[in-house]
């Protein structure tokens, strides 16, 4: 009988979550409304603390940035504890220790101040500056915005240049069509933005045409990103620099750009 009974313990620990749990994972979080980089999946409900096991998608969230690092952690043999939500809280889920780290994240001088990034990128942007059609504003650099407001959408970074710009009256929307509404009503001078993220979204409401572009301000790489001196946020972030090498190497990220680029 006691035979029986260790037998049928070992086979509950084997079939339980908690043997489940012994897997190699990584916690990550990420935002949504980021086309093409990360975007929800049509007529989907977020799912808080998916599961994604190498080989596997998500049900909830697609992207080249999402590829990217998928891809990267699968190459390692690592699964994914992925949270989708919006940034703001992307942050606070990352700086209360939910999860071990966050993309996809520019590396400013304010951000190295609290965390670190990876090595190797997960994509790459154009920050550009929207006007209206009929803007009489003479492009020479951020000095031709001096006393200016400019909407950026909040919690989000825009690089170096734009954080260390002064003299702008940076103006902080919820949204990036919030900032495009106060710029219809004249309230603004420009808007601040991602090229392609942004360019994507005009175009879904059909209004790209009412705003011409100027610069790029900077090109900027976007990288993981966690917390500073965390041996979980370093851990992640190693395994992410490892096999964002390795299907590099095996022309994955190659298959992936020509999907989403």
């Amino acid at each position: 009988m006691r035979r029986c009974l260790i037998l049928m313990c070992c086979i509950l620990l084997a079939a339980s979550p908690s043997g489940a749990a012994t897997e190699k994972t990584v916690n990550l979080a990420t935002l949504t409304d980021f086309i093409p980089f990360c975007f929800r999946k049509e007529n989907t409900a977020a799912i808080h603390g998916e599961i994604i096991p190498p080989g596997s998608d998500s049900a909830q969230l697609q992207g080249y940035a999402w590829d990217v690092v998928r891809e990267s952690f699968h190459a390692m043999g690592y699964g994914i504890r992925l949270e989708v939500v919006p940034w703001e809280r992307v942050i606070h889920y990352l700086n209360t220790g939910r999860v071990d780290a966050v993309f996809p994240a520019i590396d400013t001088a304010v951000r190295l101040e609290s965390y670190m990034f990876s090595r190797e990128s997960v994509d790459e942007m154009r920050m550009v500056l929207y006007l209206r059609r009929d803007s009489t504003l003479r492009w020479q650099g951020l000095e031709s915005l001096h006393g200016q407001r400019v909407a950026a959408v909040r919690g989000w970074s825009y690089g170096n240049r734009w954080e260390e710009a002064t003299g702008i009256v940076k103006e902080r929307t919820d949204t990036v069509l919030q900032g495009f509404n106060l710029l219809d009503k004249q309230r603004l001078a420009a808007v601040i933005g991602y090229e392609a993220v942004y360019d994507y979204a005009l175009k879904e409401q059909g209004i790209r045409h009412r705003y011409r572009k100027v610069g790029p301000i900077e090109v900027v790489s976007e990288y993981m990103m966690g917390r500073k001196n965390d041996p979980a946020s370093a851990a992640a972030i190693d395994i992410f620099d490892r096999g964002r090498k390795k299907i590099e190497e095996e022309g994955i990220l190659d298959r992936i750009a020509g999907r989403w680029l």
